[in-house]
């Protein structure tokens, strides 16, 4: 018995009380002394956000609620569990659709009912003697110190780890999430000098995604496919690359080749269904919408854009009705969200415009409006592209271009939000018109942004930033602007020190950028900066 495992801290779930006695008492006679039990997804819940444990061992089926899939993709969605945490899934389920979608999420290991100690003990064991290096890394990236986290990575592979291939895909997540794209590709390069694994050849293709070549990365991912039909990943990128490219039929053929082999999972079911509606397949858009929010109704992926999305499917099927109790359901369960109130109220906009019940339609509109208004526009680009559709139906064709335009001067580097934008127009055959805006506003924030840091090289590092805070009033989702407005508070801060009016702002600017995107580099890059500024290193 190792000492590691002895000195692990374990919880088990399990909606049966006997079988988590059962799994208690195993570990207990391996030598285990800190353990905890939960008996559903929101005991366990809580319990994951207030410790961290080095083991979870939880049953797949959880009776009513979230099922450990679920589960698992709820605790590393709000980063309760990490890198360095074992997670062994147990099921008495063989289907091919549980399998399939239990791997998606990736646990360490499952084990099939009936179970026993020395199974358990044996399997634990080795997972430990894995993962028992990964701490540091992972209280690195907790920490949000992603160059941290890599120099560790590069420690644990000189010291000749037992995980190696772990690591080096840990620390090629971490390269591609800063944006460092060299580095990720030496990496990915250097794995595949010895085998051919699909994680790395799918990671050479994000890179040539990430880097706009499109067409290399079409060629990268269906090589992949063509290696490991199953490995959804690939899937999933080739479809946005193909989006990218314009050939929206092959995104469709591939999601849904992709959702007949792993059908349970809402975020691809969802993509089927935006892809087949822009496509016009009607059938494929419903079954997809409908899927989804059967799979997703505990799923921390239950989304308001997918029933917005079904009542429209619904509406040009010429079923409003059906439309409307679809939105009434997404009110009902999305009553305390204010982004979901404005989505499913632009929608119903659309069906009572199709009912013709126009004093309705504008009153479901004048809803949406005033929560947009009171949210300050900081409201997310789907929610503004649903209002958007809704605009145009109503007539208002130059405060559908206004949001719009909006919504590319805040991502005007988001090339994917683009196309989704020009599909918008492509609707509404305002194609030319549509390239016009979305051109025209890049190059509006582009033009701000450069003044900004030309007055900051110019040694006017104040000036440049009051430029920066006067963008950012009116683009409060521009993480460009945000991000570099941070960066030039930064320098303030390093030519005549802490100041703390400063510092509390540039701490604002980063948490907001982290909501639009925890992956945002730069933003990484300027946290360490201002922690060493606090320190007064």
């Amino acid at each position: 018995m190792s000492t590691a495992l002895k000195q692990a801290s374990i919880l088990i779930i399990d909606d049966y009380q006997g079988m988590r006695a059962m799994l208690r008492d195993f570990v207990r006679a391996m030598g285990v002394t800190r353990i905890d039990t939960a008996g559903n997804s929101k005991e366990a819940i809580s319990l994951l956000s207030n410790a961290t444990y080095d083991i979870v061992i939880c049953d797949h089926n959880l009776g009513a609620g979230q099922n450990g899939q679920q589960l698992l993709e709820e605790a590393k969605l709000r980063n309760y569990v990490g890198v360095s945490t074992i997670w062994v899934m147990v099921t008495a389920e063989k289907t091919h659709d549980m399998v399939m979608g239990a791997a998606e999420i990736k646990p360490n290991d499952y084990l099939l009912k009936p179970i026993n100690q020395v199974l358990l003990e044996s399997r634990l064991e080795k997972l430990i003697a894995r993962k028992q290096s990964l701490g540091p890394i992972e209280a690195a990236i907790k920490a949000g110190d992603y160059p941290q986290a890599i120099a560790r990575c590069d420690q644990q592979l000189t010291a000749k780890a037992l995980n190696p291939q772990e690591i080096l895909r840990i620390k090629s997540d971490l390269l591609l999430t800063i944006g460092d794209y060299d580095a990720a590709r030496a990496v990915f390069e250097s794995v595949l000098a010895t085998r051919s694994v699909p994680w790395a050849k799918t990671g050479i293709g994000k890179i040539l995604f990430h880097t706009q070549d499109y067409a290399g990365a079409r060629e990268q991912f269906e090589q992949v496919l063509q290696e490991s039909p199953m490995y959804m990943e690939a899937s999933d990128w080739l479809a946005k690359t193909c989006n990218m490219l314009g050939d929206m039929d092959r995104a469709q053929q591939v999601l849904l080749n992709a959702a007949r082999m792993s059908p349970n999972s809402p975020t691809r079911q969802k993509l089927l269904g935006d892809t087949a509606y822009r496509n016009g397949a009607l059938d494929i858009a419903q079954a997809a919408f409908e899927k989804t929010v059967k799979i997703s109704q505990f799923s921390p992926h239950k989304n308001p854009a997918v029933y917005a999305g079904l009542a429209r499917v619904y509406l040009e099927t010429h079923a409003p009705n059906e439309a409307l109790k679809v939105l009434e359901q997404s009110k009902k369960e999305f009553k305390n969200n204010p982004e979901a109130t404005i989505q499913t109220a632009a929608a119903e906009c659309a069906v009572y415009c199709k009912l013709k019940q126009p004093e309705k339609a504008q009153a479901a509109m004048a809803t949406a409006e005033q929560l947009m208004e009171q949210l300050g526009g900081k409201v997310n680009a789907e929610v503004t592209l649903e209002m958007a559709k809704s605009l145009f139906t109503l007539g208002k064709k130059d405060q559908a271009c206004g949001l719009l335009r909006d919504v590319v001067k805040n991502n005007h580097e988001n090339a994917e939000l683009s196309r989704n934008v020009e599909a918008v127009f492509e609707k509404e055959h305002l194609e030319e018109e549509g390239q016009a805006l979305i051109q025209a506003s890049r190059d509006e924030v582009v033009a701000i942004n450069n003044e900004g840091v030309e007055l900051a090289k110019r040694g006017n590092l104040q000036g440049g930033a009051n430029l920066l805070r006067g963008a950012a009033q009116k683009l409060p989702n521009s993480e460009v602007i945000l991000v570099n407005l941070c960066g030039l508070l930064l320098g303030q801060m390093n030519q005549t020190g802490q100041d703390a009016v400063l510092t509390q702002e540039a701490r604002e600017l980063l948490d907001r950028v982290r909501q639009l995107n925890p992956a945002n580099k730069k933003a990484h890059v300027y946290a360490a900066a201002l922690t060493r500024i606090m320190n007064g290193a």
